[in-house]
């Protein structure tokens, strides 16, 4: 009997211990988070006036390297604010694109909640003293619409697809899957991946990070 009551006791403590208990809940919308991204653009946007050297016959750069910094704040019931940005650098080139906005999020199970975002996106690319132009520089300010959903498959693991639309000139469509694992009961890891779209060019994403949960 004394065996079997030491048991129940020891369970409950089981259950609440971090490699037991979900730290990933669908709803956790309070968090910041950071870390490195690298970025590939395709071949018709090194190709395009923004990155080739027509007195080289080549392209100044295929890729960008950069940094990323997020965060959202739940501040009431099922409502959120959340921004980020995105900053890509190569030579004298660099390519940034933040946002922010106000979000609502709807739990449809345990492990399941949607989640969708309103708010106003910027994108910008500068390039410095090259091809004759002295700081070139395209700048763009819009509308931004993000729908996505986040999924638990494991206690440790939380999976987000989601897709964002920005309206610039050209439409800015983002396609991103986030995936953030548990070290410990506020700090987690993040491995992003994301493939944009703008006018006739893309670019694929990858992002590798920490983030502080509160």
């Amino acid at each position: 009997m004394k065996i079997q009551l030491r048991s129940l006791t020891i369970f409950p403590l089981l259950l609440t211990s971090p490699l037991a208990y979900s730290q990933q809940p669908t709803t956790e919308f309070d968090y910041i988070s950071g870390g490195f991204q690298y970025t590939a653009l395709s071949d018709k946007f090194t190709s395009s006036h923004y990155f080739y050297n027509d007195k080289e016959n080549t392209s100044v750069a295929d890729s960008m390297a950069g940094a990323y910094l997020k965060g959202s704040w739940n501040f009431t019931h099922q409502l959120y604010v959340a921004g980020k940005i995105e900053l890509s650098k190569r030579n004298q080139f660099s390519l940034s694109h933040q946002n922010v906005g106000i979000g609502f999020y709807q739990p449809v199970s345990q492990s399941i909640s949607l989640f969708t975002t309103l708010g106003v996106a910027n994108l910008q690319l500068k390039q410095g003293e090259t091809f004759g132009y002295k700081n070139k520089e395209y700048s763009e300010t819009g509308a931004s619409i993000e729908a996505g959903l986040r999924y638990t498959p494991f206690d440790l693991w939380l999976v987000e697809p989601s897709f964002r639309t920005d309206q610039f000139e050209h439409t800015f469509n983002e396609y991103r899957l986030g995936n953030v694992f548990n070290v410990s009961n506020n700090m987690k890891i993040e491995a992003n991946f994301s493939y944009s779209t703008i006018d006739k060019f893309s670019m694929t994403s990858y992002q590798l990070g920490v983030r502080y949960t509160f």
